[in-house]
């Protein structure tokens, strides 16, 4: 639980996602973490809490009753007593279920229409790792890209597949790229091996 931080820079995952939430919604933060999208989103927003780790859990709790322990390779049906969320957050999550297409057409009933789904996924494609190729290393980490409870490997066009087979429009595509944004910013080309994670707004096809 401990080796997620949250990003506190303009173009990071956690700015870009919270900025994409905005007020008075009902918010389903899948893979919740340490709940860093909730501590920082506006308070008119009533979140909601999916997490795999049990500690994160029983945290989660001490603030929200209504966080619940949930493994995404079993996808058993929710009842959350309410009405269908406004907005659904993958932060950094599909990468390591089993079938990431599933989940997200599993989910997609429990989405208003015409309101988003936010996904976050590490890029593969990225200058370092292509630099590490180069010398032979294929390492695996901890955190980050090479984190080795990735099950799923993306580029910015595999990301936009995964989407696209699932029957959902892509609205909004951004990237972290850290101190390289402004160098994408001018030239939008350069996001494919200068950003660090493919951040997408999704909304459900008709």
């Amino acid at each position: 639980m401990d080796k997620y931080n949250f990003g506190w820079a303009k173009y990071w995952t956690h700015s870009i996602i919270l900025n994409n939430i905005w007020e008075n919604n009902l918010v389903l933060d899948i893979g919740c973490n340490k709940w860093y999208i909730w501590l920082n989103a506006d308070k008119t927003n009533q979140f909601y809490w999916l997490e795999y780790d049990n500690e994160a859990i029983k945290e989660a709790k001490k603030f929200y009753k209504d966080a619940r322990q949930y493994n995404l390779n079993d996808l058993v049906d929710l009842d959350f007593g309410i009405e269908k969320f406004n907005v659904i957050i993958f932060a950094d999550v599909l990468e390591h279920v089993l079938f990431p297409e599933k989940v997200l057409e599993f989910f997609k009933k429990y989405l208003k229409d015409d309101w988003q789904i936010i996904i976050s996924l590490p890029n593969i494609a990225n200058w370092q790792i292509r630099l590490n190729l180069l010398f032979w290393k294929f390492d695996y980490t901890e955190t980050w890209i090479m984190d080795k409870t990735h099950l799923h490997l993306y580029t910015f066009k595999s990301a936009k597949n995964l989407v696209l087979d699932t029957w959902f429009e892509i609205i909004k595509s951004y990237w972290w790229a850290s101190f390289f944004w402004p160098i994408i910013k001018v030239f939008p080309f350069f996001r494919n091996i200068l950003s660090t994670n493919i951040i997408f707004i999704l909304k459900k096809q008709w």
